[in-house]
């Protein structure tokens, strides 16, 4: 009996060695045979423009009530984008301007962050993004406006040739950028605001506003 229970144990002592070994080969071979994950883009502000993903899902319908509904009033649906990206950055479109052809796009987020690239169309419908980029807001001194205590809520977006403005909600400033100086990468000014506007509420501050020019007036002759 003692010898046959020795036996057992070495057997059972054995298998558990070969099925331990074996593990660990497969693993190795998974490890050695298995691409490396693909490093996912999780950082929340960048210090200078970057291309991003951006994956789009369309939205074939306004009204999921009634599918066959494209007008809205005097407005007519032709489009839309459900947008997410690995970038945790990316989010929070307070603003956007296009372009005569409504292709290329300049946005801005109520994170302190610009967003550049080009909207692809399937006909006449919006399919996805291309060539999209993210980049901080700056400030005079070219550094991130959120390194400064509440200036990060850019929510109003206005542009006027090169020159772009961006409202600061919840320190009711506004900046000005000259976009001829590096896009992007320009370096925003404080602009002198009405004494209304910066008694705004706390977060009550412009949500969205235009910028318009005045038609000139030549003397008569």
């Amino acid at each position: 009996m003692s010898t046959l229970r020795s036996r057992r144990s070495f057997l059972g002592h054995a298998a558990a060695g070969f099925s331990t070994f074996a593990l660990s080969r497969l693993a190795q071979a998974q490890v050695a045979t298995e691409p490396p994950p693909r490093p996912l883009q999780v950082e929340r502000a960048v210090a200078e423009p970057v291309s991003i993903e951006v994956n789009a899902r369309p939205i074939p319908n306004f009204e999921p009530r009634d599918r066959s509904r494209t007008r809205f009033g005097s407005l007519e649906y032709r489009s839309g984008l459900v947008l997410t990206s690995p970038y945790r950055g990316f989010g929070g479109l307070s603003g956007i301007r296009l372009d005569a052809k409504g292709e290329r796009f300049l946005a801005v987020s109520d994170q302190g962050g610009w967003f550049t690239g080009s909207i692809r169309y399937s006909g006449s419908r919006m399919a996805g993004l291309d060539d999209v980029e993210a980049a901080p807001l700056l400030n005079a001194e070219g550094r991130p406006i959120t390194e400064k205590r509440l200036w990060w809520d850019s929510e109003s977006l206005t542009r006027d040739g090169n020159v772009v403005y961006v409202g600061l909600e919840r320190v009711n400033q506004i900046l000005r950028y000259d976009f001829s100086k590096g896009g992007t990468r320009a370096r925003g000014e404080v602009i002198q605001v009405p004494p209304a506007l910066r008694k705004l509420p706390h977060n009550k501050g412009l949500e969205g506003w235009s910028s318009s020019r005045r038609a000139s007036r030549s003397p008569a002759p």
